[in-house]
């Protein structure tokens, strides 16, 4: 029988880090206050319903064109920087595993379901959380946001995960048997675009909102009916 793989976005999906991440963003543009000419404060409601879906430059860039400021690269670098010292500082003390993570990935591992994570953040933001929740095994592929050209919602990560886990089985996981997991719009968008389902986890946004954009919606993934999860899957 052939059947798909499960691949996770990170933030929002595995980690608890979007409130981290929303910091980082105010302390580098307070940090970089004086170079921006104006005082810029994300709140939490603009956060999550424009910026939460880029990695730290794409983000960047659009607050600073939305705020009429020329978002030049030394400028994006500056402030990236400065966001990556507190992400670095704080996400593997304070960030948790979001409900049902382990339970969803053992459950995928005796059903020989493959496995891979696609994520705006970095390498060295993810993998450090996935040692520390004992989860990194399940994981042989990750595609970061250094290793793509354009991040979401561009579908290149997808594909490329998707690509990876082929030749990783050395088979092909059908992209319309396979399942993206997402907590964003423009996640789901990256994910259809590369021919994929969408379970959204209603992690950042009201799960009414969720079912907007996704096949399959959840609360969180302790609510997910693994033998529905199955027949999504190709399992059954």
């Amino acid at each position: 029988m052939t059947h798909g793989c499960v691949i996770f976005d990170f933030d929002g999906v595995i980690a608890n880090t979007e409130e981290i991440h929303l910091m980082a963003y105010n302390h580098a543009l307070k940090e970089l206050r004086e170079r921006l000419g104006k005082d810029i404060v994300l709140t939490p409601e603009r956060y999550f319903s424009r910026y939460i879906v880029y990695g730290s430059s794409e983000g960047f860039d659009l607050v600073l064109r939305d705020a009429g400021i020329e978002a030049n690269r030394e400028l994006v670098a500056a402030l990236v920087s400065a966001k990556d010292r507190v992400i670095d500082r704080d996400i593997v003390q304070h960030a948790g595993l979001l409900p049902g993570v382990r339970q969803l990935l053992s459950h995928l591992a005796d059903r020989k379901v493959p496995t891979g994570i696609c994520s705006g953040a970095r390498h060295h933001e993810i993998e450090p959380l996935l040692a520390a929740f004992g989860i990194a095994d399940y994981f042989p592929v990750i595609t970061a946001i250094e290793d793509v050209r354009q991040g979401k919602p561009h579908p290149e990560g997808y594909s490329r995960t998707l690509q990876l886990l082929n030749e990783r089985d050395e088979r092909e996981f059908p992209a319309r048997q396979s399942l993206v997991i997402e907590d964003t719009n423009g996640g789901a968008i990256a994910a259809h675009g590369a021919g994929m389902r969408v379970l959204g986890v209603a992690t950042n946004s009201p799960l009414d909102h969720v079912r907007n954009w996704s096949e399959y919606a959840v609360e969180d993934l302790a609510q997910l009916d693994f033998g529905e999860l199955d027949s999504w899957i190709g399992l059954t």
